[in-house]
């Protein structure tokens, strides 16, 4: 575009109708493409004058709204947008050489996403690697405790105090087993189902703890929930986790919300409870191992549920602010999105 104008300055004396109309043709050719290629362009474009007015704003920038940047001076920085849904931006701008600023603005939520669900997964499978050397180290005394605590048991046949021994040790190896089985969930046996029944299953065993915080659970289905490929068990576990984290969080009672709906490509659950909520830095690392507010908490809670739902090709995502209760979303694909994505 550039060249062209400077051919025309420069011989524009010993152009003739004809050449000038040809020149003409090739700069609006230019400005087509140039046209074509910002419309297609899925990151923003903003060119402002020398007093800060938008001169030029592609249509990826109008999407994204009016954003306050520095001007007149090269920065880079993030920006988180709430509306009309909560997205993280990169910013870059770059000073021009006739005055004025050039912003270059890119949604990276979904870079942001992946790099926290890598550092998510390369953390989980320290910590498995961690309790699988621990149990091991574990297990090989208990495993020599027990055989001994058998034989003493042949010579004292009757002593209360070894039969105790051995309930205490038998008692560490279930809870070492539990804790590899918690860490690392078996593959789920996938087949399709309902995302409400192992929902009405986990909240009938709860039933009494509810009960006696004087907790009720209110559960909506806004719509005729869609089949999902699901492991039934497994997803019990999520719930129990999600629910029983609930209501641990309401001191003085009150109602736990669970609304089942659907859109176009997934199921969708979403839990909310009425307690204290959480601060965004314990947002940011909720699903870490061994991160809890709860005095005798692992932490491995909704690390194992957010295992369980990724195993599952869904998402689990929370939104909290304090002294506004927690809402845990679930959404799983349904099984006529899965089918369209394998075809």
């Amino acid at each position: 575009m550039k060249s062209i104008f400077q051919g025309v300055l420069k011989h524009i004396d010993r152009l003739d109708g004809a050449k000038l109309r040809e020149q003409y043709r090739r700069a609006t050719e230019e400005l087509a493409f140039f046209e074509t290629l910002m419309k297609t362009m899925k990151e923003g474009v903003v060119v402002y004058d020398g007093k800060g007015d938008v001169v030029y704003r592609n249509e990826a920038a109008e999407a994204l709204g009016d954003i306050a940047l520095p001007l007149g001076t090269a920065s880079r920085s993030e920006l988180r947008v709430t509306y009309p849904e909560e997205r993280i931006l990169e910013a870059r701008t770059v000073p021009m050489e006739r005055g004025g600023t050039l912003a270059y603005i890119r949604d990276i939520t979904a870079e942001k996403a992946r790099t926290r669900e890598e550092l998510e997964s390369g953390a989980t499978k320290s910590v498995c690697d961690l309790a699988a050397g621990v149990a091991h180290e574990i297990g090989n005394p208990l495993n020599a405790i027990s055989l001994n605590l058998q034989l003493l048991e042949r010579e004292h046949e009757g002593d209360e105090l070894i039969a105790a021994c051995r309930q205490q040790v038998a008692r560490l190896d279930g809870i070492i087993r539990r804790f590899l089985q918690a860490l690392r969930p078996a593959r789920p046996n996938l087949a399709p189902g309902s995302l409400a029944e192992p929902l009405e299953r986990c909240v009938a065993a709860l039933r009494a703890q509810l009960e006696d915080r004087h907790i009720s659970i209110a559960v909506d289905k806004l719509t005729a929930i869609p089949p999902v490929a699901i492991d039934q068990n497994q997803f019990e576990q999520v719930y129990f986790n999600l629910i029983k984290n609930a209501l641990e969080a309401m001191k003085d009672g009150g109602t736990i919300h669970i609304v089942l709906s659907s859109d176009d490509n997934d199921a969708i659950v979403e839990i909310s409870d009425c307690g204290e909520g959480m601060d965004e830095s314990q947002l940011a690392h909720l699903f870490e191992p061994y991160r809890t507010t709860k005095e005798n908490g692992t932490g491995l809670g909704l690390m194992v549920t957010l295992r369980i739902v990724r195993n599952h090709g869904g998402s689990i995502s929370a939104r909290s602010k304090r002294g506004e209760g927690t809402t845990f979303t679930i959404r799983l694909p349904r099984i006529e999105r899965r089918i369209r994505a394998l075809k």
